[in-house]
């Protein structure tokens, strides 16, 4: 029984539990004899594989369990004694504690998957945690086979987290049976497993974590920007987001001035293993052309980026197109102040397009010339379609015999 005296708390006395007086059998009766003051009771378990039942459970304060940790392990709140006054209600239940474990290996050729040739990690620390106040409830490491076990876990959901060493991160989480995959899929914060519930006496050795050595955590597919209505929109796709945290989109206009957009973008779950991401930014005041790229952050504070994409908000390339009326031969020249994609066709009366006269995925900074044969067409007027990095512009052409 703690008591608190002189402006501190202090152990005021003790004793073991035993039969309750006119009882005929052991039932963990304890009682103090006290002068009035603050106090809180402790109650100190031998090893014998027991954790403390949740607390306050029903209306009855007489049979329910009081040990709610507020002044440490095993503690009950503080009360109030006053002269005279018996307090008769305080209970501590105890039951089978729960146990968990298992592996942390290397995944050596990254499927997420355990096999018996990929080594095993020692000294990983792994801690449980309550998934619903996230304190700490017990910790462990690996020994030399990888193996790890956490015991007197109460009753409740519960979830891991793990420690990898310097240059490691985690592999892909639930690739196979729960017996055999990774169960680090970050969802309490970097490193963490999904929260697991845990009953009385239940054993749960299948919390494992596969280890991803010194890789950065995805494939870029495709990044590419393009103008919609008031907006540009910034769209990527990826594969294989190994211990990915999450992406943020950088923007540079023309005073070189790198900013990032909005909030963080975490990472999608698709069955696929391709992921779709679009981001949308509508601070575009200025003219002129807009860069982004992709910079995607691991849970170990490392970092990549994405190519440049652009986007030209309201400005117009230069076009020139000559002789015009042309017989034979036509030449057109496309200068750019940046790579872009460029398309030129040449579309009839009625806008079908009768010659594709170049197109390229990305065409080059400056001045770009082509020379057009013309000669086997038939009389008329024509348009020419630029696609300049997605910004179409038309001009006319007379072609003459």
């Amino acid at each position: 029984l703690w008591r608190f005296h002189v402006g501190q708390w202090i152990m005021w006395t003790m004793t073991n539990t035993g039969p309750k007086p006119g009882s005929p059998s052991d039932d963990g009766y304890f009682e103090f004899c006290v002068p009035p003051g603050q106090y809180y009771v402790e109650v100190v378990m031998p090893p014998q594989g027991l954790v403390r039942a949740r607390p306050n459970i029903g209306n009855n304060e007489e049979i329910d369990s009081d040990l709610t940790n507020a002044n440490g392990k095993s503690t009950t709140d503080t009360f109030i004694l006053t002269s005279g006054q018996n307090k008769t209600d305080i209970g501590a239940g105890f039951y089978p504690m729960a146990t968990a474990g298992n592996l942390v290996w290397v995944d050596e050729n990254l499927n997420g998957i355990q096999e018996v040739a990929e080594p095993r990690m020692a000294g990983v620390l792994v801690e449980a945690f309550n998934a619903d106040t996230n304190q700490k409830i017990n910790e462990a490491e690996t020994n030399a086979n990888g193996i790890y076990m956490l015991d007197y876990l109460e009753k409740g959901n519960i979830y891991m987290r793990f420690t990898p060493p310097a240059g490691y991160g985690a592999t892909f989480p639930g690739m196979t049976v729960d017996g055999a995959d990774s169960d680090v899929d970050h969802t309490y914060g970097p490193y963490t497993t999904r929260s697991f519930y845990f009953q009385p006496g239940l054993t749960n050795n299948n919390i494992d974590m596969g280890l991803a050595f010194g890789i950065l955590p995805v494939d870029w597919l495709d990044v590419y920007a393009h103008k919609k209505d008031d907006v540009h929109v910034i769209s990527w796709k990826t594969a294989n987001e190994v211990n990915l945290s999450h992406y943020e989109v950088e923007r540079r206009v023309k005073d070189g001035k790198i900013t990032v957009l909005g909030q963080k973008v975490n990472p999608v779950t698709n069955p696929d293993n391709i992921r779709s991401y679009t981001v949308e930014d509508s601070e575009i005041n200025e003219n002129g052309i807009y860069y982004y790229r992709i910079k995607q952050v691991d849970f170990d504070g490392k970092f990549a980026y994405s190519d440049w994409v652009s986007v030209h908000q309201n400005y117009i390339p230069y076009f020139n197109m000559f002789p015009n009326p042309a017989s034979t031969e036509v030449n057109i020249e496309v200068e750019t102040i940046s790579d872009a994609s460029i398309v030129i066709e040449l579309l009839d009366g009625f806008m079908k397009v009768v010659q594709t006269i170049v197109s390229e995925n990305t065409g080059r900074e400056g001045r770009n010339k082509y020379k057009v044969d013309i000669s086997h067409l038939p009389s008329g007027v024509y348009n020419v379609k630029y696609n300049i990095g997605g910004d179409i512009y038309y001009r006319k052409l007379i072609h003459l015999h």
